[in-house]
């Protein structure tokens, strides 16, 4: 029977800095919503995609915690 354990191979995290993570949402939201970065979270804010079930939507509001 084979081993079925596996060795732990040793993980760098390297974290992103806020301006790395606003420049991540910049790229997102000019890319799939041709607008800046700035521009989604003030529309956010503002609750202007609250009913979206659009899942680029979403994947792009999953950047906010790296821009906040």
């Amino acid at each position: 029977m084979p081993d079925t354990q596996q060795s732990c191979a040793e993980v760098e995290v390297v974290e992103a800095t806020r301006e790395e993570g606003r420049a991540m949402l910049d790229r997102a939201t000019r890319e799939v919503l041709n607008i800046s970065g700035d521009d989604f979270l003030a529309r956010w804010d503002a609750g202007e995609y609250q009913n979206s079930d659009d899942p680029a939507l979403t994947r792009i509001a999953m950047l906010i915690p790296f821009a906040r």
